[in-house]
């Protein structure tokens, strides 16, 4: 899931031939130490929730607000994230009677919304050299250029007793599909209107995958500490396994917690990377061993830090498809 490394990173090794050939050592915690719920729940809950578009009839967007709703669903399930149940029972956002208790729940509310809905065509006349007249060419096919345009707004909302906006993405996108044709009306089948649609709709969503993959990775903490005996190798247990999709060579970074408050009281949490590491091929389901130089840590690792897994540089540079840089806009 979250992309593999060579054998060795620097002097981090994934081999780990025995975890008995290493001594455990003892960790101070950090305060406040994370609870046992904490501790248990590795993945982010998060809750869809639609917008209405005022500009756009209602009627013809049921269908794709649906359609909507599933792609961002197994957009948040690859990403790691738990999609719970659906809060509110129409279109009404997040005021407070479309709130519901899984929403105050849950970690955090993807809410979206169709800011355009548009389709159209262009006939474009049959090619003809200068030398041939427009009735050498009458009566040959043109060319129809059918557009189906989306604009699409996503909130991401921080749940809770207050619902905080964390960030709006502006998605922009239109696909463009062409055939040969005589009438000049360029008539199309709704099956492919929808099909044009839904491929603008795929191609916008994918320059979203990268922004929610790195909110809504997995969420573990650091549980042990062990220290080969001949060659002053360190590991660290992580509460990360297979079934967060950790596997060797996966990056991970160790993030120390801090936690605030507003000026109303409102509490907060911001997490900082104080170390980073490769996991070995010591894993089990619901924990593994990673290989990290606590020597290069900017602070001591304390047991209990978060960790998370890290996007490896080949992900990001290898989507392909639609120019993101001009599809989305962070607000």
């Amino acid at each position: 899931m979250f992309g593999t490394l060579l054998v060795f990173v620097g002097c981090l090794s994934t081999q780990v031939s025995n975890l008995d050939g290493f001594d455990q050592i003892s960790m101070n915690r950090v305060v406040p130490f994370p609870s046992d719920e904490e501790l248990r729940k590795r993945a982010f809950e998060i809750v869809l929730i639609d917008r209405e578009s005022p500009a756009i009839d209602d009627f013809p967007l049921r269908d794709p607000r649906r359609g909507l709703r599933r792609k961002l669903r197994e957009l948040a399930t690859r990403s790691g994230a738990i999609v719970v149940k659906r809060a509110g029972a129409g279109f009404g956002g997040l005021d407070e009677d479309s709130m519901d208790e899984s929403v105050a729940s849950a970690d955090y509310v993807l809410s979206s919304r169709f800011e355009t809905y548009q389709d159209g065509a262009l006939w474009e006349p049959p090619f003809k050299f200068v030398w041939q007249t427009p009735e050498e060419v009458a009566g040959r096919e043109g060319t129809c250029v059918h557009r189906a345009e989306v604009e699409l707004e996503i909130e991401v909302i921080e749940a809770g007793a207050e619902n905080r906006l964390r960030e709006t993405y502006s998605l922009k996108h239109q696909a463009e599909q062409k055939t040969k044709d005589l009438d000049e009306s360029c008539p199309m089948q709704q099956i492919d209107r929808e099909s044009l649609f839904d491929t603008a709709m795929d191609e916008a969503l994918s320059c979203l995958r990268v922004p929610l993959e790195r909110l809504l990775a997995p969420r573990g903490h650091v549980m042990a500490h062990r220290v080969a005996r001949d060659d002053d190798r360190h590991l660290y247990q992580i509460s990360l396994g297979r079934a967060q999709g950790m596997e060797v060579g996966a990056k991970i970074d160790i993030r120390r917690e801090q936690h605030a408050s507003t000026p109303t009281g409102k509490a907060w949490r911001t997490e900082r990377v104080i170390s980073s590491g490769v996991v070995t091929d010591q894993i089990a389901e619901q924990h593994a061993w990673a290989a990290v130089d606590p020597a290069k840590a900017s602070e001591e690792i304390l047991k209990g830090d978060v960790v998370r897994p890290v996007l490896s540089e080949g992900l990001l540079s290898s989507l392909s498809g639609p120019d993101c840089a001009k599809i989305l806009e962070q607000r």
